[in-house]
């Protein structure tokens, strides 16, 4: 296996990209839709199939990671459950200063560095790359991705996920080992990657033992969500696809229900006396019933028959009878661990639906951890960024109230949180800067923007104009909108 250190920029106003095309055009080209030969398809397995998969889930990795991308899109509840996970976070974030000695430190030098941090952070665009991270490593277990770095961009591809794989652990970021012989078979793909995957190819090609070669690090990582099993990816609701299964099998089976509820036959008897003879005539009998038929619509059958026809019914009796699809959706959420109150639970609490979704952040909050570090061993890496460390918040929709209130009562106290209470409230820092200056310096809000005069916005030593001072408290009243106690009120405090 092979390894090599891909360039990295040492200082990113004027980092060179890695590819002089890209670096130009600033844009990823995935893919030529005019030779494109690649046509992925999915399969509906059975629920036999999950259970071989799950048993054995080092052998079948690529089965389990198509079937859960295959009912990510077929079934509404299983995408909903990933989107409500990678809602968890707002992936809000705070640059800090890490490892120096404020005494000693050069003011000017933090400060450029600093901005050059926040510059990119920004280029980064976290707030639309990293939650489809956060998908796929909900969906199938592991992203794999590498980085184009140019001047003013950072955009993260996603690499093929059944020709990668993690074999070393750097800067406590899982690196990525890819399988070469994938463009054996997507030579046309090629030149949609970075540099340095055209050299790594090109030394498979000369010594075909070097099929799995590692990535450079740190524009090459890996970010899986149980880290805890590197061998192989686990999707980690890949235990609840039975349930989906059996959710959409009780729907076939209520509709097939519903389907023959809507069929009815008619039955035509032709009665027998006690001698055994007709009561009518059969030929006469068959013109009645061929008039009947003819006007009957395609739902309703009928029959001419000598004898009395019973109804034999399968149908559940209505005492203790139970809805089947929402009993199913119930185990669909159960067997995920997340409470069926979040989604249209007619029994919702609002204390019971709180925690769970605390016990849910959980589980999102590792993840963007993950991704937390992936970002420091990237900026750690750069001259501009040895000193500074990136932190996500644990904030999401539904705690930033509860975020904010603890970042602005610790700043009330004197802490240094002023950064970590915007960053709660969707302004990061580099937002808070321009901002502030844009509406202070530029356009001098703070002056334009006063508040109307009233007694609630005047001191208690405000002048009237004349000289005199008001000495607070409300205006006073006119002697027509006092009551008899007020006026008595107002002579009292006079002779006083």
């Amino acid at each position: 296996m092979g390894k090599s250190k891909r360039s990295v920029p040492g200082d990113f106003d004027g980092a060179i990209g890695i590819s002089e095309r890209f670096a130009v055009l600033n844009r990823l080209i995935t893919r030529d839709l005019n030779n494109n030969t690649n046509t992925p398809t999915f399969s509906l397995y059975t629920k036999d199939n999950i259970t071989e998969y799950l048993s054995n889930p080092y052998t079948y990795e690529r089965q389990l990671r198509r079937a859960v991308t295959y009912i990510y899109g077929a079934s509404s509840h299983f995408r909903r459950l990933i989107q409500y996970f990678t809602g968890l976070s707002d992936l809000s974030f705070v640059v800090s200063p890490y490892r120096i000695d404020p005494k000693t430190a050069n003011v000017r030098s933090v400060n450029r560095n600093y901005r050059k941090v926040l510059n990119a952070m920004s280029a980064m665009n976290v707030r639309s790359q990293f939650p489809k991270i956060l998908t796929v490593c909900l969906r199938e277990d592991t992203f794999y991705g590498t980085m184009w770095v140019t001047n003013d961009n950072i955009t993260i591809q996603q690499l093929p996920s059944d020709y990668c794989a993690i074999s070393t652990i750097e800067g406590n970021v899982l690196n990525v080992t890819f399988d070469f012989s994938y463009f054996d078979a997507h030579s046309q793909y090629l030149e949609y990657y970075p540099a340095e995957f055209q050299s790594k190819y090109r030394t498979y090609q000369s010594n075909r033992r070097q099929r799995w070669q590692e990535l450079d690090s740190p524009t090459s990582f890996a970010v899986k969500c149980n880290n805890d099993i590197l061998d192989y990816s686990l999707p980690p609701f890949a235990g609840i696809l039975r349930e989906v299964y059996d959710l959409e099998d009780y729907k076939q089976l209520k509709l097939t229900k519903t389907t023959l509820e809507n069929y009815a036959m008619l039955v035509m008897t032709l009665g027998i006396d006690d001698e055994g003879n007709w009561q009518m005539d059969l030929d006469k009998a068959k013109e009645f019933w061929r008039n009947l038929d003819s006007v009957l619509p395609e739902e309703i059958g009928s029959v001419l028959s000598p004898m009395p026809i019973n109804k034999i019914s399968f149908e559940k009796a209505n005492t203790g009878d139970t809805n089947t699809i929402s009993e199913a959706e119930q185990n669909l959420f159960t067997a995920a661990g997340v409470s069926s109150l979040l989604f249209n639970n007619d029994k919702a609490s609002a204390n019971a639906l709180l925690l769970s979704i605390k016990a849910d952040q959980a589980i999102t909050f590792g993840i963007v951890k993950s991704i937390e570090d992936v970002v420091n061993r990237f900026i750690q890496a750069q001259s501009y960024g040895k000193n500074f460390k990136v932190t996500f918040l644990d904030c999401s929709p539904f705690n930033r109230k509860e975020m904010g209130d603890m970042y602005l009562k610790a700043c009330q106290y004197g802490l240094p949180f002023i950064s970590m209470y915007a960053a709660s409230q969707g302004m990061s820092q580099s937002e808070v800067d321009c901002m502030s200056f844009l509406e202070n310096d530029v356009l001098n809000l703070t002056e334009r923007f006063v508040p109307l005069q009233s007694s609630s916005t005047q001191s208690a030593a405000s002048s009237d104009g004349n000289g005199a001072t008001d000495e607070g408290g409300a205006p006073t009243k006119d002697v027509g909108d006092l009551t008899d106690s007020g006026e008595q009120s107002r002579e009292d405090g006079d002779d006083w």
